[in-house]
């Protein structure tokens, strides 16, 4: 099958033994928000865009610098060469039909750059969640991932297959995603959080903190006062309502 994904490099960049975080279209956008959230707070360099049939064409203003001229597409890569993270951010659903070939170049291209596991983030609908009061937060690994005794030692709860398969309902391409990893031998962990519709950047904070807690981005002390914003944040959910209804 010919390569779909076209990739404008814009900085060349050694990715040996980098961590690569995919946010999952899901339920509240709550990978995404979190992903947002990291690469503003850590001044992340954008170093390619991809372009493919899998995605929705958007193009807008650079969501992390007002005074900016870059334009923002549907699919770019960041980078932090002193976290040695790379994310490859999406701001758009993936056309269904074209997601596993999508998927599939995604993972080669970035195995075949030497990245040492990959993490997905995502999320799933609130109502799923069985055991109330218990964390809103899962996890999922396989066998190769590095950091299963951290987990163990973090006491996390991990996810709960009702199947072979992994599922996680509302958690968008995140199984297939999975799946193709797995396929591929590579490490690879999710992240997922019981989450609604409505304002999830509370939801893009915490899953950030969990996301530390196995990838130091931030010094744990005043963790939360080190992540800044993106100013695409400010219209996120749009302007109060005018004072002219009531």
């Amino acid at each position: 099958m010919a390569q779909s994904n076209h990739w404008k490099i814009l900085c060349n960049c050694d990715l040996s033994g980098y961590t690569l975080v995919i946010p999952s279209v899901a339920v509240g956008n709550v990978g995404q928000l979190a992903c947002d959230l990291v690469v503003s707070s850590l001044f992340m360099r954008k170093i390619a865009m991809v372009y493919s049939p899998a995605l929705v064409p958007v193009a807008g203003c650079d969501p992390y610098k007002l005074e900016s001229t870059s334009i923002a597409s549907c699919c770019e890569v960041y980078v932090c060469e002193t976290r040695k993270i790379v994310i490859l951010l999406l701001r758009a659903p993936l056309v269904q039909k074209y997601s596993q070939q999508f998927l599939t170049e995604v993972v080669d291209k970035f195995t075949a750059d030497n990245i040492k596991d990959v993490i997905i983030l995502t999320s799933a609908f609130a109502h799923e969640k069985r055991h109330i009061m218990t964390s809103p937060f899962r996890y999922v690994v396989n066998e190769m991932c590095p950091y299963k005794n951290k987990l163990k030692s973090l006491e996390w709860v991990e996810h709960e297959p009702k199947e072979e398969s992994v599922t996680i309902i509302g958690g968008g391409f995140a199984n297939l995603l999975y799946d193709i990893v797995n396929q591929k031998s590579v490490p690879c962990l999710i992240i997922y959080k019981f989450s609604s519709e409505g304002d999830n950047i509370p939801d893009a904070y915490e899953m950030v903190h969990y996301l530390n807690s196995v990838v130091t981005l931030f010094d744990e002390p005043e963790f939360y006062k080190k992540l800044i914003q993106p100013v695409s944040w400010k219209h996120l959910y749009g302007g109060p309502p005018p004072t002219s209804i009531y």
